[in-house]
């Protein structure tokens, strides 16, 4: 079996595209198909369902993928780690972290890092989707539920509060709700059905009135965007409605609490330029504990 015919098995299975996974690895989709073709053939199986509008995995690839992010976690890390020793701090850390979080409070942090250790490069990705441990693609992640798989060290470093906001001009318009009753006479923005499952848009729609929901997005960055634009009232971040002097709407009820994780994948922990990205990141969750709840 060529190896490199992994990564187009894995580019096809996230996608479920051939053209998509072509996009993504910058070939043309008849490389992409050439390659699965052959990976098939090695492995005297069908990978993929072809269907007109996309790629299924069949039971064999099923049973290939976790194998398959396993082998592609391994080549990260040496993509990330062998170029380097472990006492060097100079080289890349990768670094996934939840969306506001990242782009709001540690992202304008980092300036006394790169004074410090200019010759450490940072990769950030900022979602509001939990990354997939299992495929160890971070050296670092931030996270607000704690995890039960994947191979990392696990640290609790600080607490999260969520609630309702709204912008000034929008409850002048529209009036303060007094109580959770009364939500059914406001608009709120909310999340799509991909996402229904976070702590966060279970805690604003699972409520017993059950308010409508007048606009949903699929991140933290569009909700925000809304409330701003007086458009509605959302579940937001503490410290991220605060930068933007938003409201709080039904202030006297109990907010969302999360506990912050950081996790440390086992095996770059041992690099000296983790460890210092790691204890940098936990220094700014710890001073900004008032702004986080």
């Amino acid at each position: 079996m060529n190896w490199n015919d992994l990564k187009y098995f894995l580019a096809v299975a996230r996608s479920s595209s051939l053209s998509e996974a072509a996009r993504n690895l910058h070939v043309s989709p008849s490389t992409v198909s050439r390659r699965i073709d052959a990976l098939e053939q090695s492995l005297s199986s069908r990978l993929f369902a072809r269907r007109q509008d996309g790629y299924d995995l069949s039971e064999a690839g099923s049973n290939l993928l976790p194998s398959a992010e396993q082998a592609e976690a391994s080549l990260l890390w040496l993509e990330r780690g062998a170029a380097h020793g472990e006492t060097e701090t100079a080289g890349v850390v990768r670094l996934v972290t939840p969306e506001l979080l990242g782009q709001y409070l540690i992202i304008p942090q980092l300036a006394a890092l790169q004074r410090s250790h200019p010759e450490i490069q940072l990769e950030i990705v900022t979602d509001v989707r939990p990354s997939p441990l299992t495929r160890r693609e971070a050296d670092i992640v931030l996270r607000l539920s704690r995890p039960t798989q994947g191979d990392y060290t696990v640290q609790r470093i600080g607490q999260l509060a969520q609630a309702l906001y709204a912008s000034a001009t929008y409850l002048q318009a529209m009036g303060r709700p007094a109580l959770s009753s009364d939500l059914a006479q406001h608009r709120l923005i909310g999340w799509d059905s991909e996402l229904a499952y976070l702590p966060l848009a279970r805690w604003l729609e699972d409520r017993p009135e059950r308010p409508d929901i007048y606009m949903r997005t699929g991140n933290f960055h569009a909700q925000l965007m809304a409330v701003q634009a007086h458009l509605g009232i959302a579940a937001l971040p503490r410290f991220a409605a605060r930068l933007f002097n938003l409201q709080p709407v039904l202030a006297h009820e109990p907010k969302l609490l999360s506990d912050i994780w950081l996790l440390q994948q086992s095996e770059s922990r041992r690099l000296k330029r983790v460890n210092i990205v790691a204890d940098h990141i936990t220094a700014i969750i710890t001073a900004a504990r008032d702004q986080l709840l």
